[in-house]
């Protein structure tokens, strides 16, 4: 994701379950936003499937290029506040100070290295599971099977190379479909 340096950045709260509805609506309205995901693998109907879900939770980063851009962002469907920080008032000289509450700015550059370590940390190789690895088949048809882990692939999926007939014949499992020897 790349962060607009040009843009002013703030912190966008969505109301419950509106998430999705708060993107799409911000979207429309041609606002700037990055909303850091992470991914998850989920077992649906026996199936390992691997799910993007939000990593801060009603958060949203958005980008607005001035007062009334930020202002129209607020009045999107979906979207409950924008984190705001007291600032001391300042008026005439002998009134009582009071705090007054303003959109909290983020820094784009430190909101760029925030969405660069995210994309860094997403685990390229599954834990235990490595290159030359000698694995157990522990389901499908070729159940019980040893063979040798060629290559690791995205969505949680191994090449596995087993003998079949005195020649290595290389298959793709599913991460749970092996077990390491």
């Amino acid at each position: 994701m790349k962060i607009d340096p040009a843009l002013s950045w703030h912190i966008a709260r969505t109301l419950p379950r509106m998430g999705e509805r708060a993107l799409k609506a911000l979207k429309e309205a041609q606002v700037d936003w990055y909303q850091p995901r992470t991914s998850e693998v989920v077992v649906r109907r026996g199936h390992r499937v691997v799910r993007s879900t939000p990593l801060l939770v009603r958060t949203v980063f958005i980008g607005v290029r001035d007062a009334d851009h930020l202002a129209e962002a607020r009045s999107q469907a979906g979207v409950s506040e924008i984190v705001s920080h007291p600032e001391p008032e300042g008026g005439p000289e002998g009134n009582i100070v009071s705090p007054i509450m303003r959109p909290a700015r983020l820094d784009p550059a430190d909101l760029q290295r925030l969405a660069d370590r995210l994309a860094e940390a997403e685990i390229v190789q599954p834990t235990g599971i490595r290159v030359g690895q000698s694995v157990l088949v522990r389901e499908g048809p070729f159940a019980s099977f040893p063979g040798v882990v060629e290559a690791i692939m995205p969505n949680d999926r191994v090449k596995v190379g087993v003998s079949l007939f005195g020649r290595m014949s290389a298959i793709v499992l599913d991460l749970a479909q092996v077990q390491r020897v």
